[in-house]
């Protein structure tokens, strides 16, 4: 798509979102701008329920044919995009970032165009995320972290799909209990083969790390329990969602909406790649 330059898989973009409609997510609203008979633009937009009760709109996906800028058809599938998210009784509307199932954490300031139509539209800038890239021709080896994870008793293997729904019951249960991490894993678990990756000892799980969830070739989520982070648990999971990624073929991963820094940085050699802006607007009550 030549709207979207900076994404590698923009082809594949739609069909993630219309998945998501598809396994439960609330989404609802896809229009289009044409001139001529020609499509020009599409705007993907949904609402999701936060767990204050409040219903916060997304603009997943905003895309104008180059050919066609400077004529308002952004402006136009923004307004009436979020006219339809008003109209369902959000409250706010936010650029990207729905989870479980999302595109980008938010605008990344290179499409230039998008920054200055939010600017136009009355959205405010309220933080920043980013994306690491690891080259997975250089990746460290961890094979000695994985022999210390067996002689500790710690296993680390593929979830099964017939325990996705535990994995993402142990997930509420925990710290990442309000997130949406456990969605995620259970999307990630269910498929055939998992891109999850489980660390466990004595029957309990102690780690997880997903891959490709939405996008093919990102990373994340991930965790590892606090007590048991200085085993090296992490490390070894994300080597083996980095093998994953580079047995499809792919020569790099991104991952995605990345923090700690330091800790992807140090494990995969990975480096800040893509820098993404959030933005935020309220709406007025219907």
């Amino acid at each position: 798509m030549a709207a979207l330059p900076f994404e590698p898989d923009a082809s594949e973009l739609p069909a993630v979102l219309d998945a998501g409609r598809q396994e439960g997510d609330q989404r609802g609203t896809v229009l289009a701008a044409e001139a001529d008979g020609r499509l020009t633009g599409v705007v993907y937009a949904s609402i999701r329920l936060l767990s204050s009760g409040a219903r916060c709109g997304h603009i997943d996906l905003l895309a104008v044919d180059p050919a066609a800028r400077g004529r308002g058809a952004g402006a136009a599938l923004l307004n009436a995009a979020e006219r339809e998210l008003q109209a369902a009784g959000a409250a706010e509307v936010r650029l990207g970032h729905n989870s479980p199932v999302y595109l980008w954490p938010g605008v990344d300031p290179r499409y230039t165009a998008m920054t200055c139509l939010a600017a136009r539209a009355g959205y405010e800038r309220y933080t920043d995320a980013v994306n690491l890239v690891a080259d997975l021709s250089a990746v460290p080896a961890h094979g000695a972290a994985a022999d210390r994870l067996g002689a500790a008793g710690v296993t680390v293997r593929r979830a099964r799909a017939a325990e996705a729904a535990d994995i993402a019951a142990w997930l509420r249960a925990g710290p990442w209990g309000t997130s949406s991490w456990p969605t995620e894993a259970q999307i990630a678990a269910s498929r055939d083969p998992a891109s999850c990756h489980l660390a466990e000892c004595d029957g309990s799980y102690l780690g997880f790390a997903c891959h490709s969830v939405n996008r093919r070739g990102w990373v994340g989520p991930m965790g590892t329990l606090a007590a048991d982070r200085e085993l090296g648990i992490g490390r070894v999971l994300l080597a083996q969602c980095l093998a994953d990624i580079a047995a499809a073929g792919q020569t790099v991963a991104q991952v995605a909406w990345a923090g700690p820094v330091r800790f992807y940085a140090r494990a995969a050699g990975a480096r800040i790649d893509r820098v993404y802006w959030l933005y935020r607007k309220p709406l007025a009550a219907p």
